[in-house]
């Protein structure tokens, strides 16, 4: 059976029984089983005799003469119904021997005794293994209690776990353990070498029955009677002990008449047994119970409300703590995500750092950013350059941004009209964007050889183009790329001789100063102050410019909300 467990598990570790224990559940499960050896072996355990004549004379078997020996047992019981008795005291005795401080011990067994009369009675109405019946609804939740005994720290919990239905306790057992206690608890009965129809069962009781599958799964089959005897006996328990008594109650219902077509008056029936059953069997096996709450208690609380209005602390706590460490782990692992992503968008732009005439620097709000710039140089000496801001942020923003950059990269190496190569990529946009999302941008061409510049802008930000004569604006000839298809524009000439081109997107003239100023406090930058900034450095190397672009943004705007990116071309030592 596959099962995961948490880092320390050894199935070696699991508890057996030892000595005359051992010996005596050998024997009752061996074909050839002797009535006059069996009353040996047992007589041989005076704990074990007292129980079983204890539990023979109670109202749980209703004999109205009293069986005074184990002999007389025998033959009152039957060699099957006693050699189940025998398992359950034999798991008791084992299981109960390590002290988990802190762990109702008593609550425990209590539980287990409901589920094992709970399970007798079903096999009574539905046609089952009704011995089987008894023990496999004692052993069925038996994993948890290993579970809380190689984790005893942990026994705090129990009970919280005990308070919720039976399918959101299996869900807090695996945040608690890594672990579920029907695979534990298989597991041990199949080591102990019980008959596989406990493990079947024991191993099965939740997951042959989720909600998903028992609405098509109909009457159970043959070889799962005892899995779904287990399955309602949970329910059962879960109807005196959980918070919710009206969920359980409602699933109990749903549930008996999906697998066994049982009426809501037999389940009632079944239910107003349980508490003078439980009390009887559990004198019987030397568990000390509180006051049963009776049939007509219950159903006035399962009737009531309050129940959603008395929530533990605790198992808000607890919810929220999960959530919480959900939440990180999602987390962690989108950062890692994002942290490549942003490698690779790093790839996509030019190292630029020992070519002469050009710096650029890319600052993104977020982990992705949606502004680009590009810069290489041909075959035949001519610099392609350019620069964008895609519409939006974020991972939808970033991957616009790449394809845009990569269509201007591939297209300017085979086709030598500037013009073209952005007709081209507007084309390409207006056909595959979504969203309505759309790319200001900014190409161009230089000849090395002449200084000869021409450009296109396209909706961005206007560039700067300064020199000893002045400052000109290159406006924008038409709308951003992605809006209107078949638009063409032939770009403007200009020389860079002697001369700086300052290529920025919105995130700097947006850019807010920080509060504290007297006269600007919140105002943005603006145009007006980002070109101040551009020719208080203008006679800079420009990689010290660029630095110094970046400085003042640190030490007098605000945090950015958008990208900034900033491209300048041109003299490398000042003008």
């Amino acid at each position: 059976m596959a099962i995961a467990f948490y880092r320390d598990f050894k199935p070696e570790n699991l508890p057996i029984p030892r000595g005359q224990i051992m010996q005596l559940i050998q024997y009752i499960l061996s074909d050839d089983t002797q009535i006059d050896k069996l009353t040996q072996l047992i007589s041989e355990n005076p704990a074990l005799t007292a129980q079983l004549l204890g539990l023979v004379n109670s109202s749980f078997f209703g004999f109205r003469q009293p069986v005074k020996t184990i002999s007389d047992a025998v033959v009152a019981l039957g060699l099957e119904s006693l050699r189940n008795l025998i398992l359950c005291f034999a798991v008791k005795e084992t299981l109960s021997k390590n002290e988990i401080p802190g762990f109702g011990i008593d609550m425990f067994w209590e539980d287990s005794i409901r589920r094992g009369v709970a399970a007798q009675q079903l096999g009574y109405l539905v046609n089952g293994p009704v011995e089987q019946g008894f023990t496999a609804g004692m052993l069925q939740d038996i994993g948890l209690l290993i579970l809380f005994s190689m984790e005893p720290e942990k026994a705090d919990r129990w009970l919280l776990l005990r308070s919720n239905l039976p399918a959101k306790r299996r869900e807090m057992e695996k945040d608690l353990f890594c672990a579920f206690h029907d695979s534990v608890g298989a597991l041990l009965v199949e080591k102990w070498n019980l008959p596989k129809s406990y493990t079947l069962a024991i191993g099965h009781h939740h997951s042959f029955f989720e909600t998903k599958e028992s609405k098509t799964l109909g009457q159970v089959q043959k070889d799962s009677v005892l899995a779904g005897m287990l399955h309602l006996s949970d329910l059962c328990n879960a109807v005196y002990t959980c918070h919710d008594k009206s969920a359980a109650l409602v699933g109990l219902k749903q549930q008996s008449k999906i697998l066994f077509g049982l009426t809501e008056d037999r389940v009632d029936a079944l239910l107003s047994l349980l508490p003078g059953r439980v009390e009887e069997t559990s004198r019987a096996f030397n568990v000390c119970v509180g006051s049963q709450l009776n049939f007509e208690n219950l159903m006035e609380q399962a009737s009531s409300k309050l129940v959603e209005d008395n929530i533990s602390y605790q198992e808000l706590t607890w919810q929220l703590q999960n959530s919480l460490r959900q939440r990180d782990e999602y987390a962690g692992r989108l950062e890692a995500e994002f942290d490549i992503a942003r490698e690779i968008q790093q790839s996509l732009q030019p190292h630029i750092e020992n070519i002469p005439g050009v710096a650029a620097v890319n600052m993104p709000a977020l982990h992705l950013s949606g502004d680009f710039y590009d810069y290489f140089i041909k075959e035949d000496n001519t610099i392609c350059f350019c620069i964008g801001d895609v519409s939006g942020k974020g991972t939808s923003a970033a991957l616009l941004m790449a394809k845009a950059i990569s269509l201007f990269r591939c297209l300017c190496k085979v086709m030598p009209d500037l013009g073209e190569i952005v007709r081209h990529i507007n084309n390409e946009l207006c056909e595959t964007t979504v969203r309505g999302m759309f790319v200001t941008f900014v190409g161009g061409s230089l000849d090395t050889e002449t200084s000869e510049l021409r450009i296109i802008n396209l909706g961005h930000p206007p560039p700067f183009l300064v020199n000893g004569k002045g400052i000109t604006q290159i406006e924008a000839l038409g709308p951003p790329l992605g809006v209107l298809p078949g638009v063409i524009h032939p770009g403007i000439r200009f020389s860079l001789k002697n001369s700086r081109l300052f290529l920025y997107t919105d995130g700097f003239t947006e850019g807010r100063f920080k509060k504290g100023s007297q006269q600007e406090i919140g105002s943005e930058l603006g145009v007006k102050g980002l070109l101040r900034w551009l020719l208080q450095s203008r006679k800079m190397p420009l990689d010290d410019q660029i630095s110094f672009i970046k400085e003042r943004c640190k030490t007098q705007l605000a945090p950015q909300a958008d990208d900034r990116t900033l491209m300048i071309l041109g003299e490398s030592s000042g003008l």
